[in-house]
């Protein structure tokens, strides 16, 4: 075959080199801005097409469809095809599903991860690359593509720069429950790490983002796991409040909802200690396109005694038109009575949780949930904008949980006095966990609200 310079009309830098070279099959590159993902993952795939005898498809998967065209096809792809026809390279260049096959050879082909159905049930990869993996929904790795790699063993490159900590952080830190392993190879590079950009370019463009914060400069030059620009909940302190709690019998326990309908609902058990001004989250669930009888089988199996309170959002007042019932009233029939309060904003609502964020713990095994708060968050800041608070937080896959939460603190707000809301200094869950137990043993210490 021609010899063809795949990342025409340039080389691979060296720390592309080391990506390249290392012979994992799982590999995860996290790197800041202009490091050159995207040309890593295109010519990679495009080398790999072009040795394939059995006519694979290699797909460079971005989050959106429209997107694959605008940032690659546009602009990656047709650079390369200057190189095919320089060294009369044949090749059938497919516009509308974006694809590049070669006669005899495999095929690059641009899809979005947003485009589920197409994704799925596909079983002729022979290699593929994920860009910008942190706007992907949270399971489309896990469900959608990992199981079209098993039938010719692909590996695989999921890249991108990190936003806060969501896809990326998660699949960096996953382990095979077998070996202990890590699934990935991570590589982790920074955008000075591009000796091809010119070191007065790449300062000026650093300089620019310090200027938007050191958060944002860690995270978009540095490649660094930060707290998203934007976060509702940015007092919220993952090392302290995330830890293991458990259930404890002698406090209250109390259920939140949040309702979706073509969205998840959500659901968390809450155990409110008001003598410490904790708020312990031990338990979360959701689930999309399941009806109440399956929320209400998944409370019931839970080791915990009955709630005490059960808040949730006004929406399932509404009654449908083809049960003529509510959710709530549903749940009533059940013996499940669900407080909820009208008429007050979202905003407000938020207003009112950050009075109990100081005191909220999150028990460990609800990720979900510490994913949840980590990542919601308000919209980029518009110029001349001055209160971003009086803005709507992005309504996504985080936000279902924060509802959820929200909808309880309002709802419960009038039970605690100002003075049980963690309004002073930062106390330490361990701390207030030995007090408790010297507690218990003096006297059967059973807590209120």
């Amino acid at each position: 075959m021609t010899s063809i310079n795949v990342f025409a009309p340039t080389r691979a830098h060296i720390n592309q080199q080391i990506v390249l070279n290392d012979p994992s099959r799982f590999k995860l590159l996290r790197a800041g801005r202009k490091w050159r993902k995207t040309s890593l993952g295109i010519s990679w795939l495009v080398e790999r097409a072009l040795l394939d005898t059995e006519g694979l498809t290699y797909p460079f998967i971005l989050p959106y469809q429209t997107q694959a065209r605008e940032t690659v096809w546009n602009d990656h792809v047709k650079r390369m095809i200057h190189e095919f026809e320089d060294k009369g390279l044949p090749y059938n260049l497919l516009e509308q599903p974006m694809a590049i096959e070669f006669p005899g050879h495999g095929r690059l082909k641009l899809m979005g991860s947003d485009n589920e159905v197409a994704l799925r049930s596909a079983s002729n990869w022979g290699a593929m690359v994920g860009d910008e993996v942190d706007d992907w929904k949270r399971d489309v790795w896990d469900v959608t593509i990992r199981p079209n790699l098993m039938t010719h063993q692909a590996p695989a490159i999921l890249m991108g720069t990190p936003k806060g900590k969501k896809n990326m952080w998660r699949l960096e830190n996953m382990v095979n429950p077998q070996s202990g392993k890590p699934i990935f190879k991570s590589f982790h590079f920074t955008s000075f790490d591009n000796p091809d950009l010119p070191r007065a370019e790449i300062e000026a463009y650093a300089n620019e983002q310090r200027e938007r914060g050191n958060d944002w400069y860690e995270q978009e030059i540095m490649a660094e796991y930060r707290k998203p620009y934007g976060m509702v909940y940015k007092e919220w302190d993952e090392t302290r409040q995330f830890k293991h709690i458990g259930y404890e019998p002698n406090l209250p326990l109390h259920i939140s909802f949040d309702w979706g309908i073509n969205d998840p609902t959500a659901v968390i058990w809450i155990q409110p200690d008001k003598y410490h001004g904790e708020w312990r989250i031990i338990d979360y669930y959701e689930a999309s396109d399941a009806n109440i009888e399956h929320f209400v089988s998944v409370i019931q199996s839970k080791p915990y005694k009955p709630a005490e309170l059960y808040t949730g959002d006004p929406a399932g007042k509404a009654r449908t038109l083809t049960t003529g019932t509510s959710v709530i009233e549903i749940l009533q029939a059940k013996n499940i009575f669900v407080r909820t309060m009208d008429g007050v904003r979202v905003q407000d609502q938020i207003r009112v949780a950050h009075q109990y964020i100081p005191g909220v713990y999150v028990d460990s095994k609800c990720e979900r949930f510490r994913d949840s708060m980590l990542n919601y968050r308000y919209p980029d800041v518009k110029e001349g904008a001055r209160n971003q608070e009086n803005e709507l937080p992005i309504h996504d896959e985080y936000s279902h949980a924060m509802r959820a939460f929200e909808y309880w603190c309002v709802n419960t707000m009038h039970m605690f006095k100002a003075k049980s809301l963690n309004t002073s200094p930062i106390r330490s869950f361990d701390w207030w966990g030995k007090k408790l137990d010297a507690q218990k043993k003096k006297t059967n210490y059973v807590g209120g609200i």
